[in-house]
Protein backbone atom coordinates (compact mmCIF):
# COMPACT_ATOMS: atom_id res chain seq x y z
CA UNK A 1 0.00 0.00 0.00
CA UNK A 2 1.44 3.20 -0.67
CA UNK A 3 2.59 5.98 2.26
CA UNK A 4 -0.63 8.00 3.14
CA UNK A 5 -1.56 11.29 3.42
CA UNK A 6 -1.46 12.48 7.05
CA UNK A 7 -4.50 14.94 7.35
CA UNK A 8 -4.50 17.06 10.45
CA UNK A 9 -7.86 18.38 11.66
CA UNK A 10 -10.91 18.09 13.67
CA UNK A 11 -14.16 16.31 12.91
CA UNK A 12 -16.22 19.30 13.83
CA UNK A 13 -14.21 21.73 11.36
CA UNK A 14 -15.94 22.72 7.86
CA UNK A 15 -12.24 22.80 6.35
CA UNK A 16 -11.20 19.19 7.96
CA UNK A 17 -14.48 17.92 6.49
CA UNK A 18 -14.28 19.56 3.10
CA UNK A 19 -10.78 17.95 2.69
CA UNK A 20 -10.90 14.73 4.30
CA UNK A 21 -14.21 14.20 1.64
CA UNK A 22 -12.19 14.81 -1.58
CA UNK A 23 -9.30 12.21 -0.42
CA UNK A 24 -12.36 9.90 0.20
CA UNK A 25 -13.67 10.69 -3.25
CA UNK A 26 -10.09 10.47 -5.10
CA UNK A 27 -9.43 7.72 -2.85
CA UNK A 28 -5.79 8.30 -1.83
CA UNK A 29 -4.27 6.40 0.89
CA UNK A 30 -4.85 8.65 4.22
CA UNK A 31 -4.22 8.63 7.56
CA UNK A 32 -6.44 11.54 9.69
CA UNK A 33 -5.09 12.70 13.20
CA UNK A 34 -6.75 15.32 15.15
CA UNK A 35 -4.73 18.49 15.86
CA UNK A 36 -4.49 17.83 19.54
CA UNK A 37 -2.68 20.08 22.08
CA UNK A 38 0.25 17.40 22.45
CA UNK A 39 0.63 18.55 18.58
CA UNK A 40 -0.48 21.83 18.00
CA UNK A 41 3.28 23.37 18.21
CA UNK A 42 5.03 21.09 16.07
CA UNK A 43 2.36 21.04 13.61
CA UNK A 44 1.96 24.56 13.29
CA UNK A 45 5.98 25.10 13.30
CA UNK A 46 5.98 22.32 10.64
CA UNK A 47 3.12 23.49 8.30
CA UNK A 48 3.30 27.05 9.23
CA UNK A 49 -0.23 28.01 9.84
CA UNK A 50 -2.31 27.61 12.89
CA UNK A 51 -5.06 26.83 10.49
CA UNK A 52 -6.73 23.51 9.72
CA UNK A 53 -6.68 20.93 8.35
CA UNK A 54 -3.21 20.63 7.25
CA UNK A 55 -1.83 17.53 5.27
CA UNK A 56 1.49 15.94 5.55
CA UNK A 57 2.81 14.20 2.34
CA UNK A 58 4.29 10.88 1.82
CA UNK A 59 7.54 12.67 1.31
CA UNK A 60 7.27 14.80 4.30
CA UNK A 61 5.89 17.97 2.85
CA UNK A 62 3.00 20.48 3.86
CA UNK A 63 0.07 21.46 2.15
CA UNK A 64 -2.60 24.25 3.53
CA UNK A 65 -5.66 25.47 2.03
CA UNK A 66 -8.43 23.35 1.80
CA UNK A 67 -8.44 24.53 -2.27
CA UNK A 68 -4.80 24.49 -2.99
CA UNK A 69 -4.53 21.20 -1.39
CA UNK A 70 -7.82 20.27 -3.85
CA UNK A 71 -5.66 21.48 -6.84
CA UNK A 72 -2.48 19.19 -5.55
CA UNK A 73 -4.53 16.24 -5.18
CA UNK A 74 -5.87 17.22 -8.84
CA UNK A 75 -2.12 17.16 -10.30
CA UNK A 76 -1.26 14.31 -8.40
CA UNK A 77 -4.31 11.97 -9.50
CA UNK A 78 -6.00 13.78 -12.25
CA UNK A 79 -8.18 10.78 -13.17
CA UNK A 80 -10.53 12.18 -11.04
CA UNK A 81 -10.11 16.34 -11.45
CA UNK A 82 -12.72 17.89 -8.81
CA UNK A 83 -12.76 20.85 -11.53
CA UNK A 84 -14.33 20.70 -15.05
CA UNK A 85 -12.28 21.89 -17.96
CA UNK A 86 -15.44 23.30 -20.02
CA UNK A 87 -14.63 27.35 -18.99
CA UNK A 88 -18.90 27.47 -17.95
CA UNK A 89 -18.96 24.35 -15.56
CA UNK A 90 -15.59 25.44 -14.43
CA UNK A 91 -16.07 29.27 -13.58
CA UNK A 92 -19.77 27.96 -12.07
CA UNK A 93 -17.64 25.35 -9.64
CA UNK A 94 -15.40 27.95 -8.88
CA UNK A 95 -18.37 30.55 -7.85
CA UNK A 96 -19.88 28.26 -6.02
CA UNK A 97 -16.99 27.06 -3.79
CA UNK A 98 -15.99 31.18 -2.99
CA UNK A 99 -19.38 31.28 -2.00
CA UNK A 100 -19.13 28.26 0.39
CA UNK A 101 -15.96 28.66 1.51
CA UNK A 102 -15.82 32.44 1.95
CA UNK A 103 -19.90 33.44 2.99
CA UNK A 104 -21.16 30.50 3.88
CA UNK A 105 -18.36 30.37 7.02
CA UNK A 106 -20.41 32.89 8.67
CA UNK A 107 -23.48 31.22 8.97
CA UNK A 108 -21.96 28.63 10.44
CA UNK A 109 -20.11 30.37 12.88
CA UNK A 110 -23.31 32.43 13.71
CA UNK A 111 -25.34 28.93 14.30
CA UNK A 112 -22.72 26.74 16.24
CA UNK A 113 -21.97 29.54 18.58
CA UNK A 114 -24.29 31.77 19.28
CA UNK A 115 -27.31 29.41 20.45
CA UNK A 116 -26.90 27.29 24.10
CA UNK A 117 -27.49 23.78 22.28
CA UNK A 118 -25.06 24.28 19.45
CA UNK A 119 -22.46 25.55 21.31
CA UNK A 120 -22.66 23.10 24.05
CA UNK A 121 -22.57 20.43 21.30
CA UNK A 122 -19.75 21.99 19.38
CA UNK A 123 -17.60 22.97 21.96
CA UNK A 124 -17.56 19.54 23.33
CA UNK A 125 -16.59 17.62 20.50
CA UNK A 126 -13.86 20.11 19.58
CA UNK A 127 -12.64 20.44 23.32
CA UNK A 128 -12.19 16.02 23.33
CA UNK A 129 -10.38 16.35 19.74
CA UNK A 130 -8.19 19.05 21.17
CA UNK A 131 -7.55 17.49 24.44
CA UNK A 132 -7.04 13.94 22.04
CA UNK A 133 -9.76 12.22 23.94
CA UNK A 134 -12.08 10.10 21.90
CA UNK A 135 -15.80 11.26 21.35
CA UNK A 136 -17.38 8.56 22.44
CA UNK A 137 -15.03 7.88 25.34
CA UNK A 138 -16.91 7.88 29.06
CA UNK A 139 -14.89 10.93 30.68
CA UNK A 140 -13.45 10.49 34.22
CA UNK A 141 -12.95 13.51 36.62
CA UNK A 142 -9.77 14.29 35.25
CA UNK A 143 -11.38 14.11 31.57
CA UNK A 144 -14.32 16.17 32.48
CA UNK A 145 -11.76 18.79 34.11
CA UNK A 146 -9.67 18.91 30.47
CA UNK A 147 -12.52 18.98 28.93
CA UNK A 148 -14.02 21.45 30.21
CA UNK A 149 -11.28 23.73 30.45
CA UNK A 150 -10.81 23.21 26.85
CA UNK A 151 -14.12 23.92 26.01
CA UNK A 152 -14.18 27.16 27.65
CA UNK A 153 -11.20 28.60 25.97
CA UNK A 154 -12.16 27.22 22.59
CA UNK A 155 -16.35 29.09 23.13
CA UNK A 156 -14.30 32.31 24.57
CA UNK A 157 -12.32 32.07 20.92
CA UNK A 158 -15.57 31.61 19.05
CA UNK A 159 -17.92 33.94 20.80
CA UNK A 160 -15.28 36.86 19.67
CA UNK A 161 -14.94 35.75 15.98
CA UNK A 162 -18.80 36.08 15.46
CA UNK A 163 -18.13 39.64 16.99
CA UNK A 164 -14.76 40.24 14.76
CA UNK A 165 -16.68 38.77 11.52
CA UNK A 166 -20.34 40.47 12.39
CA UNK A 167 -22.16 37.26 12.40
CA UNK A 168 -23.35 37.54 16.37
CA UNK A 169 -26.95 38.19 17.51
CA UNK A 170 -27.33 41.77 15.66
CA UNK A 171 -27.03 39.25 12.15
CA UNK A 172 -29.17 36.72 13.06
CA UNK A 173 -32.57 38.14 11.00
CA UNK A 174 -30.14 38.53 8.02
CA UNK A 175 -27.84 34.92 8.79
CA UNK A 176 -30.41 32.83 9.56
CA UNK A 177 -33.06 34.06 6.34
CA UNK A 178 -30.25 33.46 4.29
CA UNK A 179 -29.93 29.27 5.21
CA UNK A 180 -33.36 29.33 4.87
CA UNK A 181 -33.63 30.92 1.57
CA UNK A 182 -30.44 28.77 0.74
CA UNK A 183 -31.62 25.29 1.64
CA UNK A 184 -34.70 25.99 0.02
CA UNK A 185 -32.83 26.16 -3.39
CA UNK A 186 -30.49 23.70 -2.86
CA UNK A 187 -33.45 21.27 -2.45
CA UNK A 188 -35.07 22.24 -5.30
CA UNK A 189 -31.42 21.77 -7.46
CA UNK A 190 -30.84 18.16 -6.33
CA UNK A 191 -34.47 16.97 -6.81
CA UNK A 192 -33.30 16.80 -10.59
CA UNK A 193 -29.72 16.80 -10.39
CA UNK A 194 -27.40 14.26 -8.13
CA UNK A 195 -24.71 17.05 -7.85
CA UNK A 196 -23.92 20.74 -8.19
CA UNK A 197 -23.19 20.26 -11.83
CA UNK A 198 -25.04 17.24 -12.62
CA UNK A 199 -23.84 13.39 -11.98
CA UNK A 200 -20.35 13.98 -11.02
CA UNK A 201 -19.03 15.86 -8.17
CA UNK A 202 -17.08 18.79 -8.10
CA UNK A 203 -15.33 20.90 -5.78
CA UNK A 204 -18.02 22.86 -4.54
CA UNK A 205 -19.97 19.80 -3.97
CA UNK A 206 -16.97 18.62 -1.80
CA UNK A 207 -17.20 22.83 0.20
CA UNK A 208 -20.52 22.15 0.85
CA UNK A 209 -20.48 18.44 2.06
CA UNK A 210 -17.85 19.82 4.97
CA UNK A 211 -20.56 22.54 5.41
CA UNK A 212 -23.03 20.14 6.24
CA UNK A 213 -21.69 17.31 8.14
CA UNK A 214 -19.22 19.27 9.80
CA UNK A 215 -21.96 22.45 10.95
CA UNK A 216 -25.39 22.55 9.61
CA UNK A 217 -26.18 18.90 10.13
CA UNK A 218 -24.03 18.30 12.99
CA UNK A 219 -25.88 21.30 14.99
CA UNK A 220 -29.03 21.17 15.98
CA UNK A 221 -30.65 24.57 15.50
CA UNK A 222 -29.40 24.81 11.74
CA UNK A 223 -30.13 20.55 11.17
CA UNK A 224 -34.02 21.55 11.93
CA UNK A 225 -34.04 23.82 9.28
CA UNK A 226 -32.17 21.50 6.67
CA UNK A 227 -34.46 18.71 7.80
CA UNK A 228 -37.95 20.74 7.39
CA UNK A 229 -36.38 22.86 4.10
CA UNK A 230 -34.16 20.45 2.69
CA UNK A 231 -35.27 16.62 2.06
CA UNK A 232 -33.10 16.56 -0.84
CA UNK A 233 -29.97 18.08 0.96
CA UNK A 234 -30.30 15.14 3.38
CA UNK A 235 -30.62 12.74 0.38
CA UNK A 236 -27.48 14.78 -1.19
CA UNK A 237 -25.20 14.38 1.97
CA UNK A 238 -25.69 9.88 2.21
CA UNK A 239 -24.95 10.44 -1.81
CA UNK A 240 -21.38 12.64 -1.47
CA UNK A 241 -20.64 10.32 1.83
CA UNK A 242 -20.71 7.21 -0.44
CA UNK A 243 -19.45 8.54 -3.80
CA UNK A 244 -16.11 7.25 -4.78
CA UNK A 245 -14.02 7.72 -8.14
CA UNK A 246 -12.94 4.28 -8.34
CA UNK A 247 -16.47 3.36 -8.92
CA UNK A 248 -16.22 4.88 -12.17
CA UNK A 249 -15.67 8.45 -13.46
CA UNK A 250 -18.41 9.51 -15.20
CA UNK A 251 -17.76 12.48 -17.78
CA UNK A 252 -18.64 16.10 -16.75
CA UNK A 253 -21.62 16.62 -18.53
CA UNK A 254 -22.04 19.16 -21.38
CA UNK A 255 -22.91 22.83 -19.88
CA UNK A 256 -23.54 25.12 -22.49
CA UNK A 257 -26.07 27.43 -20.51
CA UNK A 258 -26.73 27.40 -16.93
CA UNK A 259 -29.34 24.59 -15.56
CA UNK A 260 -32.67 25.76 -14.63
CA UNK A 261 -32.14 24.91 -11.08
CA UNK A 262 -28.65 26.32 -10.40
CA UNK A 263 -29.66 29.66 -12.07
CA UNK A 264 -31.56 30.88 -8.66
CA UNK A 265 -28.66 29.89 -6.60
CA UNK A 266 -26.59 31.83 -8.44
CA UNK A 267 -28.64 34.56 -7.79
CA UNK A 268 -28.84 34.07 -4.46
CA UNK A 269 -25.00 34.20 -4.52
CA UNK A 270 -25.18 37.45 -6.61
CA UNK A 271 -27.59 39.15 -3.59
CA UNK A 272 -25.84 38.22 -0.48
CA UNK A 273 -22.30 37.43 -0.96
CA UNK A 274 -21.33 39.72 -4.13
CA UNK A 275 -21.74 43.09 -2.58
CA UNK A 276 -19.53 42.10 0.08
CA UNK A 277 -16.89 40.41 -2.53
CA UNK A 278 -17.07 43.94 -4.57
CA UNK A 279 -16.91 45.96 -1.36
CA UNK A 280 -14.03 44.07 0.37
CA UNK A 281 -11.84 44.90 -3.09
CA UNK A 282 -12.93 48.19 -2.59
CA UNK A 283 -12.49 48.62 1.04
CA UNK A 284 -8.82 46.82 0.91
CA UNK A 285 -7.77 49.01 -1.92
CA UNK A 286 -8.39 52.20 -0.25
CA UNK A 287 -7.24 50.73 3.15
CA UNK A 288 -10.29 50.39 5.20
CA UNK A 289 -10.90 47.78 7.40
CA UNK A 290 -14.88 47.63 7.35
CA UNK A 291 -17.41 46.93 4.52
CA UNK A 292 -20.36 48.89 5.30
CA UNK A 293 -23.48 46.52 3.62
CA UNK A 294 -27.06 46.97 3.74
CA UNK A 295 -29.10 43.74 2.06
CA UNK A 296 -32.33 44.88 3.51
CA UNK A 297 -32.12 44.34 7.41
CA UNK A 298 -30.08 47.42 7.91
CA UNK A 299 -26.50 48.59 7.40
CA UNK A 300 -23.83 45.96 9.06
CA UNK A 301 -20.47 46.81 8.96
CA UNK A 302 -18.50 43.45 8.08
CA UNK A 303 -14.27 43.57 8.85
CA UNK A 304 -12.64 43.12 5.32
CA UNK A 305 -11.15 39.94 5.09
CA UNK A 306 -7.41 39.70 2.89
CA UNK A 307 -8.16 35.45 2.13
CA UNK A 308 -11.35 36.60 0.46
CA UNK A 309 -9.55 39.13 -1.74
CA UNK A 310 -7.35 36.64 -2.67
CA UNK A 311 -9.83 33.74 -3.41
CA UNK A 312 -11.73 36.14 -5.63
CA UNK A 313 -8.38 37.13 -7.34
CA UNK A 314 -7.43 33.40 -7.99
CA UNK A 315 -10.93 32.90 -9.67
CA UNK A 316 -10.41 36.09 -11.57
CA UNK A 317 -7.57 34.89 -12.86
CA UNK A 318 -8.71 31.74 -13.92
CA UNK A 319 -11.38 33.36 -16.17
CA UNK A 320 -8.40 35.64 -17.46
CA UNK A 321 -6.85 32.85 -18.84
CA UNK A 322 -9.85 32.11 -21.05
CA UNK A 323 -9.71 32.71 -25.15
CA UNK A 324 -11.83 35.23 -25.75
CA UNK A 325 -14.24 33.19 -27.11
CA UNK A 326 -15.20 31.32 -24.18
CA UNK A 327 -15.04 34.69 -22.02
CA UNK A 328 -17.48 35.46 -24.37
CA UNK A 329 -19.46 32.64 -23.20
CA UNK A 330 -19.39 32.87 -19.85
CA UNK A 331 -20.71 36.32 -20.09
CA UNK A 332 -23.23 35.61 -21.58
CA UNK A 333 -24.34 33.24 -19.63
CA UNK A 334 -23.37 34.39 -16.09
CA UNK A 335 -23.77 38.33 -16.32
CA UNK A 336 -27.16 38.50 -16.24
CA UNK A 337 -27.32 36.49 -13.26
CA UNK A 338 -24.99 38.83 -11.55
CA UNK A 339 -21.78 36.74 -10.66
CA UNK A 340 -19.18 37.58 -13.07
CA UNK A 341 -18.88 41.08 -12.20
CA UNK A 342 -16.23 40.45 -9.50
CA UNK A 343 -14.25 38.36 -11.66
CA UNK A 344 -13.86 40.71 -14.05
CA UNK A 345 -11.96 43.55 -11.88
CA UNK A 346 -8.70 44.58 -13.15
CA UNK A 347 -6.46 41.95 -11.92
Amino acid sequence: MAAPYRIYGMDASFFTQKVLSYFAYKEIPTAYHKKTVALKDEIEKKSGTHLIPVVETPEGGWLTDSTHIAFEMDRRFPDSLLLPDAPLARMMARILEDYIDEWLTLSAMHYRWINEPDRSLAGQSLARDFVGIPQDAVLDAQGKTLISSARDMITHWAMGMTEKLDCGLDARPEIEGDWIRLVTLLNQHFRHSAFLLGPRPCLADFALYGAVVAHFIFDPTPRKVATHHGPQLLIWRDRMHKVRAGSGVIDWPVIDSVPETLAPLLQHIAMGFHPYLLGNHQALSGNQKFVRLDQGYGVRQIIARQSTERTRLETAQDFAGFSEKDKQAVQSNLEPLGVLAAYTLAL
